[in-house]
């Protein structure tokens, strides 16, 4: 394929990485600064000549984390961490430098971050590997985040993710891609706006399947309590659109400092954009024919816990608001008080099973549970498993490498094919996939934990 590809606005011209092509930075929407700012995403302005497409957009406005963290193997192409502006809405490709019969499916991928932090090439980079090994077209965007993304009851960064799929199906056959065999996939906050576009009617028909990778359709909240949490930025809500972006993100930090900020901001049920809970609406069919695969890592709060012994501490105030004395008293007992285990089952591991059981009955459905060990880092911590699902590189270790491979196999035949090589998923039996050394089939793993938690509850808040 040539460098050079016309889109819907204007000639690009890309990066040839040798054998794949990279287009960066390419804006899908106007920057929404300005008047713009807490407005729905308008279409991108167009260009003369050919725009140069070789460097990664600016990240949506964030707090850049001291000592980031980063895990596992890393990509050969990252953005700047400290670059970033309220323009920012900016999507990139990667495609074979090679022509094809036929359109290629395509692979777009939303990242995480706790609706806080992060950026389209996260971990993953370009996302040659999936490329090069499975003859796709890789996808990745910026998207509002914080209070620049969910300011009240605007949705502003959902509708940039669907603003983002829309260019998708307009664009992609120009980089040869098929509009018609979609995969949207993400991790963290990325897996739950998965969910959350599998439930928002105008995020219809854009994408076929799906890849949730530690999400589930529980973490959003109600307009009432998006407007007490803006209430506590301190800023009059008639200057908000004139407040300079450093101030209201200082602002943002007050009511949602590192780490546990990441629990703070989340899409809203405003009744039009998001008409309900996610997983309630998958569950009534609204995402029905699209494929899902989706995972959650048996020590998902690990991460947390490592980087603040007193993340997951809150449990039983979260329990308690939840459900009342009683019935957390109860879940506590069947943890044995291991509050690490139940903030990984309450933020991801049971709102993934509340998603494959409502999907399983629409469509096809695979089910697997990260057991894996990232060299360096907790066991089957939160975040772990990007590193070996997109094989961003050597492990050097015989077992990571191996673990790497089978994930990295299933989700590019996912990605392909729609299925991969294990039983799909029923309520009944709940056939999940171990991925360990070697991976392994159990239905229903962990079913007493399973059992101890009722069918919903509101999501709560860990900070």
């Amino acid at each position: 394929m040539t460098a050079i590809v016309a889109t819907t606005i204007g000639q690009v011209r890309g990066v040839d990485l040798g054998g794949a092509v990279a287009w960066r930075g390419i804006p899908y929407a106007q920057p929404p600064v300005g008047a713009l700012r807490h407005r729905p995403p308008l279409p991108a302005d167009s260009w003369i000549g050919v725009r140069d497409a070789s460097r990664f957009g600016a990240r949506a406005m964030q707090t850049v984390l001291p000592g980031r963290v980063i895990l596992g193997p890393q990509p050969a192409a990252v953005d700047d961490p400290q670059r970033m502006s309220e323009d920012c809405l900016y999507v990139n490709v990667c495609a074979p430098d090679r022509p094809s019969p036929t359109p290629r499916p395509v692979f777009v991928w939303i990242h995480g971050g706790g609706y806080l932090t992060g950026a389209g090439p996260d971990g993953i980079g370009d996302g040659e590997m999936f490329v090069r090994n499975h003859d796709v077209v890789v996808v990745t965007f910026n998207y509002r985040l914080g209070a620049f993304g969910f300011f009240d009851d605007t949705n502003c960064g959902v509708l940039d993710q669907i603003a983002a799929l829309r260019w998708v199906r307009d664009n992609i056959a120009a980089f040869g891609g098929d509009p018609r065999q979609v995969t949207l996939g993400g991790v963290s906050a990325g897996a739950k706006s998965v969910a959350t576009l599998m439930a928002a009617p105008s995020a219809s028909g854009l994408f076929q399947r799906a890849i949730s990778q530690s999400g589930g359709g529980d973490h959003v909240t109600t307009v009432e309590v998006a407007r007490a949490t803006v209430d506590r930025l301190g800023i009059d809500r008639r200057h908000i659109p004139s407040v300079p972006a450093r101030e209201l993100l200082a602002a943002q930090q007050t009511v949602s400092p590192p780490l546990y900020g990441v629990w703070t901001w989340r899409p809203v049920v405003d009744g039009t954009v998001l008409p309900d809970v996610p997983a309630r609406r998958i569950a009534a069919g609204s995402a029905a024919k699209v494929a899902l695969l989706a995972s959650s890592a048996a020590n998902e709060a690990g991460t947390f816990v490592g980087l603040d012994p007193r993340a997951a501490r809150p449990a039983p105030r979260v329990l308690t608001e939840a459900f009342g004395a009683e019935r957390a008293r109860r879940i506590l007992d069947v943890y044995g008080d291991d509050l690490a285990a139940v903030m990984t089952d309450e933020r991801y591991g049971i709102p993934t099973l509340r998603l494959v059981d409502g999907q399983s009955r629409h469509a096809p459905t695979w089910r697997y549970r990260f057991d894996g060990t990232l060299p360096g880092a907790v066991r089957a911590g939160h975040g772990t498993d990007v590193a070996f699902a997109w094989a961003v590189g050597d492990f050097g270790d015989p077992a990571a490498d191996e673990l790497s491979r089978v994930m990295h196999a299933a989700w590019g035949s996912f990605v392909r094919d729609g299925k991969v090589d294990w039983t799909p998923y029923e309520p009944t039996r709940r056939p999940t996939m171990i991925m360990a050394t070697p991976p392994r089939m159990e239905d229903d793993p962990d079913s007493a934990r399973r059992q101890a938690w009722p069918d919903t509850w509101p999501s709560g808040t860990w900070f």
